[in-house]
């Protein structure tokens, strides 16, 4: 406990003096630089800023795109997914798993507001819709049929990995733009089964307005408007929402940054990224590129059954990000800086101390509390290695690893020879203390790959993750052996204990978790009566 208290204080003070000392780096270097360069470094630094504001938005827009990419490839290769194709038309039970999965995946993600997987006729086999917070699995009476719709087309024409990409636009429903508006991009592969066939496509439906929120939230603390705007100059985003999605309305159509800004515009255009300041003001623009190589767009299609206008290459699809600055904010800025420098840096850094002390407080409180969630559902409180159900969960995945890889590992199964006896003569504690050293040892015999798990009593397993050959096997086994056959000392006395071990290896004695754990258990138990402090393999 006490070393607990003394590394969450150490985090705590780690976690402050990292976001003080930055924040402060970056108040003192503005306030600093205002001091001594007045008007010509303060517009300086304001373009730095407004730089790195707007390549950290893009950056934020770009780690989403990766994170909805890296789901839906997730998606596509699902374990239930592929043995749901396998076993059609009797896949419902896996097609049950994967509507389970669906929704953990949209309750955690909390972005999407459809996951679905469609079928090479555009049949909707299993879809979760996000509804006011509350994700819900879609009953097969509420299935409906894409086949029509543009983005199941574009994505079903793809090849393995390729992504499809729709344009960033708002919902259409029944024809009609959905209200209240929701600004929607989908994001498609194809789906193959184990025989390199295409079985259909898994789509998602992010909700867009989590990435305009984001750029609104980033853009707070920025002196600049900030606005991402389509290639063909409509705005996405902007600070009057009246200007927004004139490519949706008609009565919105004449309402482009170009239209306000042609010049500007034109400058931004020509460029991937650029900063212009004239008469209106400070303009800073990053460019976007939502599709990438492997990746295909179309324009889309505002119409419920209408086909793609255009298939777009990478480089003719593209967002900006644009943050704007008002000449006249910038004269305001300016004016009388120097007289209020000095009370500036002290509520400033006050403020980001304060700011930084309850950041910090509250990040060491949840680590810790997601750290102790962790470790009492998946380790042995008194040994500290992992318990059943992490054991059980490692070999699932060393199963899964090993199928995939076409590798062997090994499981033993170990139990002590001579614990009940230690128990009974030294006492609870002893037999406590001896689980605790007993667990290190079996920790020193094997690699920090391997897993060393106490499945209950004086019960141990290890998984051996690869192995080369039996005699690997045999060997850290003998190892083992001789580790717990070394006597203990506990408190002021010595206590003796054996091992007995059964070993399955995979492979050779099955396929199948269970299977392999009830034989390494078997080969246990004919260890035990060959004469105990032994190690048996079991038979295939």
């Amino acid at each position: 406990m006490d070393d607990t208290n003394s590394q969450n204080k150490f985090m705590l003070i780690r976690y402050f003096l990292t976001i003080f000392v930055i924040a402060a780096a970056v108040v003192m270097g503005s306030v600093t630089g205002f001091y001594y360069y007045e008007k010509g470094d303060y517009l300086s630094r304001l373009k730095l800023e407004e730089r790195v504001n707007v390549k950290l938005e893009k950056a934020l827009i770009e780690n989403n795109l990766d994170e909805i990419i890296s789901d839906l490839r997730f998606l596509a290769q699902q374990n239930e997914l592929l043995r749901m194709l396998d076993q059609e038309p009797a896949g419902a039970e896996y097609k049950g798993l994967m509507a389970k999965e669906y929704l953990e995946l949209s309750r955690h993600k909390q972005k999407y507001d459809q996951i679905r997987f469609i079928d090479v006729v555009g049949i909707e086999k299993v879809r979760v819709d996000y509804k006011n917070g509350d994700p819900a699995i879609v009953p097969e009476h509420g299935l409906q049929n894409k086949g029509t719709r543009y983005y199941f087309t574009d994505t079903l024409e793809l090849s393995r990995e390729e992504i499809f990409i729709s344009p960033f636009d708002l919902n259409v429903e029944h024809g009609k733009i959905e209200e209240p508006l929701k600004p929607m991009i989908r994001l498609g592969t194809p789906v193959f089964d184990r025989k390199n066939r295409k079985q259909g496509i898994v789509i998602l439906n992010y909700l867009g307005d989590r990435l305009l929120k984001a750029l609104d939230e980033g853009a707070e603390m920025s002196p600049g408007k900030a606005m991402l705007i389509n290639s063909d100059g409509y705005w996405l985003s902007s600070p009057n929402a009246d200007d927004e999605w004139g490519f949706m309305f008609p009565e919105r159509k004449d309402r482009q940054f170009f239209s306000d800004f042609p010049k500007v515009w034109k400058k931004i255009l020509s460029s991937e990224e650029i900063q212009i300041e004239n008469e209106k003001g400070l303009f800073t623009s990053a460019t976007v590129y939502p599709v990438i190589e492997k990746f295909k767009s179309s324009s889309g299609s505002a119409d419920a059954h209408g086909g793609s206008y255009t298939r777009l290459k990478s480089d003719e699809y593209f967002w900006k990000v644009i943050s704007y600055v008002p000449d006249e904010n910038l004269r305001k800025d300016i004016q009388g800086l120097q007289k209020k420098l000095l009370l500036l840096i002290l509520i400033l850094l006050l403020l980001v101390g304060i700011s930084s002390w309850i950041i910090a407080r509250d990040m060491v409180r949840r680590k810790s509390y997601q750290m102790e969630l962790y470790r009492s559902a998946n380790f042995d409180k008194l040994t500290n290695v992992p318990n059943r159900a992490l054991f059980l969960d490692r070999l699932d995945q060393t199963l899964k690893q090993s199928e995939r890889y076409k590798r062997s590992f090994a499981l033993l199964f170990i139990d002590l020879d001579g614990f009940k006896s230690v128990n009974d003569t030294l006492g609870h504690d002893a037999g406590d203390e001896l689980l605790i050293k007993t667990a290190e040892r079996l920790q020193d015999c094997v690699r920090v790959a391997d897993t060393v798990a106490r499945i209950g009593g004086d019960e141990f397993t290890v998984i051996l993750s690869t192995i080369a050959s039996i005699d690997d096997i045999q060997m850290i086994a003998k190892k083992i052996i001789q580790a717990l056959s070394t006597s203990f000392n506990i408190g002021n006395q010595k206590a003796q204990i054996g091992a007995s071990i059964g070993i399955s290896v995979y492979p050779d004695n099955g396929g199948d978790a269970e299977i392999l754990l009830k034989k390494a258990d078997d080969a246990m138990y004919i260890a035990k009566k060959a004469g105990k402090n032994d190690y048996r393999m079991s038979s295939i």
